[in-house]
């Protein structure tokens, strides 16, 4: 079975050998992946690739995500930026220059971002909800938008058991280890997500909840919404469970996972969230929920 692969040791070389790729820290070889078993390669840092093993890697259509070692996107190699059939793309644009079905399809992610919450937190939304149907303009909905997410970051901090100096959701900087750990396992999936999105056909950058800025794949972010309660809740588990030390984290401008936890993150969070069924089966659905209204 393929599987995401990450590779975070910083000053690493990956290369191509044979039918594998090959990972080196100077001229030791710390690890070796045969190329049938890779689905997705997630770089963080400093690390090096080789052209080869680049070429090799889209040859088997392999895409490669490039991130800071916070976690920040900064760019994906892919065989092919968009499928050929632009049938999908005509119904997005179409759908994003009709005024009514913007605002229906905004207030659908919204919606099922407020039932998510109460389905996770026990929260009851219902005033929210009734007024999300009831709004007319877009910034009403990101206000409702806005005050659920309070909401729901209230009660994640009041569900802490060590709060590790959360005082909200804040990023771009992440100041304090909670927030790094949100942000790093929101843009795993986030990537994750960005796959799918353009294995459907879909443009990634035209969202109708969120609007694109500079490189931000909005329509990705649209998608990610529906999942956000639930990944918010297994990083407040792995807090609550004692998984996290503060010596797993360091700082520079803001909070990151060392190094040496990072190998044992990337493999839990790969097994439990990326390629659990339930995850992507829920975003597979959500936005086929989406495209029955474009």
């Amino acid at each position: 079975m393929r599987q995401n692969y990450f590779i975070s040791t910083q000053g690493a070389s990956v290369k191509k050998k044979d039918n594998q790729i090959v990972i080196y820290n100077g001229k030791e070889k710390i690890g070796e992946i045969p190329i049938n078993l890779i689905d997705n390669l997630f770089i963080f840092g400093n690390v090096h690739i080789s052209i080869n093993a680049i070429n090799f890697l889209l040859a088997y259509d392999v895409d490669i995500f490039l991130s800071t070692l916070g976690g920040k996107l900064r760019g994906l190699i892919t065989k092919f930026y968009l499928k050929s059939d632009y049938k999908m793309r005509l119904k997005q644009y179409s759908a994003f220059n009709n005024s009514q079905k913007k605002a229906k399809i905004t207030k659908f992610i919204v919606f099922n971002k407020l039932e998510q919450i109460e389905k996770h937190t026990g929260l009851d939304l219902t005033n929210l909800k009734e007024k999300l149907l009831n709004v007319s303009t877009y910034k009403e909905v990101l206000g409702i938008e806005g005050l659920a997410s309070a909401l729901f970051f209230d009660f994640f901090k009041k569900s802490l058991k060590n709060k590790y100096g959360f005082e909200g959701r804040k990023y771009n900087p992440s100041l304090d280890p909670v927030n790094a750990v949100l942000s790093l396992v929101y843009t795993l999936y986030h990537n994750v997500l960005f796959s799918l999105v353009t294995s459907r056909g879909y443009d990634p950058y035209i969202g109708f909840l969120h609007r694109k800025r500079g490189s931000h794949s909005a329509f990705v972010s649209d998608l990610i919404e529906y999942s956000r309660p639930a990944l918010s809740m297994y990083v407040l588990e792995l807090f609550n469970s004692g998984y996290f030390r503060k010596s797993d984290f360091k700082k520079k401008k803001g909070y990151m996972i060392t190094s040496e936890k990072s190998k044992d993150f990337f493999k839990k969070v790969n097994e439990e969230i990326l390629k659990n069924p339930k995850y992507i089966n829920n975003s597979q659905l959500f936005l086929s929920q989406i495209e029955s209204m474009l």
